[in-house]
């Protein structure tokens, strides 16, 4: 079976082999993992691999018994020489890492690279996990899992008579303690996903080429019916007026008050497969109990 949907690469050398067949990594080849984004964590994890994982990235908190192994550096700046340390047999990591774990694979060191930019990514490198590392079985069982999850939330959204038009913020431009504009998530990626699972649609239209920035004139042409702001525990601690900034800043635009909802738990800014805690909670939020499933 090749594995050529699921985007993964192996880079022997300084050649990049894509389409990698299942049948050339055995069980046992598995045996030592370097994760290098949090959610590869959360997924090898969700798998059964956890035991197999000996290095992950400083960001990588879930399952909390993760914080326990080594970390080899952040995200975009692992650390080659922790990792070489650690004698891996395979480092996995997300597609906008490759610049950084370049040399490894010019150490000879099996880099499997995934994509966790959408929901059917995500899913795509369960399966492909799964099966390159001879656990198929727990993959399907998560995905299914998962899938029984999602029909919960769609059962429960069957009787919406619209699908709520929403802003995704990611993140606050800001001149000095000023804010200015806004951070959104485009129409093409993993939040756009997340939002039509919960019976919503992301406001924003336009393509993920770089993250968006909205003035306060953008998100007025917008209009949207509600808004998410995704925070994360990394970023910037915004003092005890932190919270109440954005639904001020909307208030500045003019037109009906719009709800806004903060969100500070960990799965929300993480694509991984957590993403449906993050389906179920915007489903609630969004369309109360309707949204909730039985």
């Amino acid at each position: 079976m090749v594995l050529a949907a699921a985007q993964w690469l192996l880079l022997a050398g300084a050649a990049l082999i894509a389409g990698l067949p299942a049948e050339s990594f055995a069980e046992g080849e598995c045996r030592r993992i370097v994760s290098l984004a949090p959610s590869v964590t959360e997924t090898l994890f969700g798998i059964g691999l956890g035991d197999h994982v000996v290095g992950r990235t400083k960001f990588c908190r879930y399952p909390p018994v993760a914080e326990a192994i080594p970390p080899v550096g952040g995200f975009f700046d692992p650390s080659v020489e922790m990792i070489v340390s650690l004698k891996p047999s395979h480092v996995v990591a997300l597609k906008e890492s490759l610049p950084a774990v370049e040399a490894l694979g010019r150490l000879g060191i099996p880099v499997l690279v995934v994509d966790h930019s959408s929901v059917s990514g995500i899913q795509e490198s369960i399966r492909s996990l799964g099966a390159a590392c001879g656990v198929s079985a727990r993959a399907e069982a998560l995905l299914e899992a998962l899938r029984a999850r999602e029909e919960r939330v769609r059962a429960g959204l069957g009787q919406l008579a619209h699908t709520t038009r929403t802003l995704v913020v990611v993140g606050r431009a800001k001149e000095g303690s000023q804010v200015t504009s806004l951070y959104v998530s485009g129409s093409d990626g993993f939040y756009s996903d997340v939002l039509r699972l919960a019976g919503a649609q992301n406001v924003n239209e336009k393509p993920t080429v770089s993250i968006p920035i909205v003035s306060p004139e953008g998100l007025r042409a917008l209009n949207p019916d509600a808004v998410v702001e995704i925070v994360s525990e990394d970023d910037e601690p915004e003092g005890e007026q932190g919270a109440p900034l954005l639904p001020r800043l909307l208030s500045q635009y003019g037109g009906p008050k719009k709800p806004v909802f903060v969100l500070s738990d960990d799965f929300a800014s993480v694509p991984g497969p957590r993403y449906i805690e993050l389906v179920e909670k915007l489903a609630a939020l969004l369309h109360g109990e309707l949204g909730a499933g039985e």
